[in-house]
């Protein structure tokens, strides 16, 4: 059971002097970061144990809710290690993600997580996406971030002061105004599980814990005060047995009612995040098609086939099955059928396409370049070119 009583992040002194040493080190930090995680906050206990973890389970149900709206540009408030723009970048239907934090040197720590990996560049999106990370004050407005789709306030509102509460909402509904708005906090009533000392709460930060009634009259508030209805919803859930706590973690899904915003050029520009990192990931093509694709690995594997029969048997043509081509995996991943293959081997001119349009016919043997006027002298006789000569020797030897 985890039991927080002085400063949480540290079991012992040494621990906290390897932390002091990590600030100057961020290798070390990133490292001693990862290994502390699992101490700073309270989700589980002897008798509660939750698999997977519950902050997965909360990102994950924030994904979900992303996936029913295909939302194509969201913000993570309160985004520290940048975990949740993990999940958010695999959604090939976002195009733009803000990360928000007020702590330049965390974000300054992990902005490497947002650079596209080798994956990326290998399988380009279809769609483009661009991840910027910026530092700043939820209480504060920028304009970058005015009705976005969705903004993400995911166990942040716990970690404000409580006066500072008001200031959050009336930026976030009142300024911002994204289309949707999600946020999760702590359910108190739950943690009677986790048997805490009088007073404590699961991690040092947090500021408040609310019960379910405070966070329904808080969701009360934000509908009375804002062009907003919500849904609740919870994640975590608790054992039959101490079902009447709810869930370990509330949340609520707040949408913006259909009203008529102010245009770009009406709102006031003001950029007072500071950019930490902006990062475009690579984009494919869209005049490479799938059947554009399908087409070269048709032309490649052909001619493979072809030179692999030229130097076996020495035939110069070769007639080669579409039911054969469709074994290779290379072909086989698109998935289509024999006339689709042959429909795309007519569209094609270096693919002949047999009458019977079963087969593909395949010349072996590469046609020779004619010469022109230029290389021929005067007596008919071509010049002499060392490297043909070296080449023709080559070949012949092989």
């Amino acid at each position: 059971m985890f039991v927080i009583k002085q400063d949480p992040r540290f079991k012992d002194a040494e621990d906290e002097d390897e932390y002091q040493a990590g600030r100057k080190n961020p290798i070390l930090r990133d490292i001693k970061t990862c290994r502390l995680k699992g101490q700073q906050e309270v989700e589980s206990s002897d008798s509660v144990k939750f698999e997977p973890p519950l902050y997965i389970q909360r990102y994950a149900a924030v994904v979900e809710h992303c996936k029913r709206g295909q939302f194509r540009n969201v913000a993570d408030f309160g985004t520290a290690e940048l975990t949740f723009v993990q999940y958010l970048k695999n959604l090939d239907f976002v195009n733009q993600i803000f990360a928000v934090d007020i702590d330049r040197g965390l974000l300054n720590c992990h902005k490497h997580r947002c650079k596209p990996l080798m994956f990326n560049h290998l399988n380009k999106r279809a769609e483009p996406l661009n991840i910027s990370v910026l530092c700043g004050s939820v209480l504060e407005f920028d304009s970058r971030l005015h009705d976005l789709d969705c903004i993400c306030a995911i166990e942040l509102i716990e970690h404000l002061q409580a006066e500072d509460v008001n200031a959050f909402s009336d930026n976030l509904f009142g300024s911002l105004k994204p289309k949707h708005a999600v946020i999760t906090t702590p359910n108190s009533d739950f943690n009677v599980l986790f048997e805490f000392e009088p007073g404590q709460m699961r991690h040092w930060d947090h500021k408040f814990e609310w019960t379910r009634d405070e966070f329904l009259a808080y969701c009360d508030g934000v509908q009375s005060q804002y062009d907003y209805t919500y849904t609740l919803f919870g994640v975590g859930d608790p054992p039959l047995e101490n079902i009447s706590v709810g869930h370990c973690s509330q949340g609520a899904i707040f949408t913006r009612l259909a009203i008529k915003l102010a245009s770009s050029t009406e709102t006031n520009t003001s950029h007072l995040y500071e950019v930490i990192s902006s990062v475009d990931y690579p984009v494919a093509d869209k005049s490479h098609t799938p059947d554009f694709h399908l087409t070269n690995e048709l032309i490649y594997t052909c001619r493979r086939l072809g030179m692999d029969q030229y130097h076996l048997e020495g035939d110069e043509i070769s007639v080669i099955s579409i039911a054969h081509l469709q074994t290779f995996p290379s072909v086989d991943q698109y998935r289509v059928s024999d006339e689709h293959i042959a429909g795309l081997a007519r569209a094609c001119s270096e693919l002949e396409v047999m009458e019977d349009g079963m087969s593909i016919v395949v010349c072996n043997v590469p046609n020779s370049p004619e010469p022109s006027e230029s290389d021929l002298s005067d007596d008919g006789l071509g010049e002499v070119n060392i490297d043909d000569v070296v080449w023709e020797a080559a070949e012949e030897q092989w």
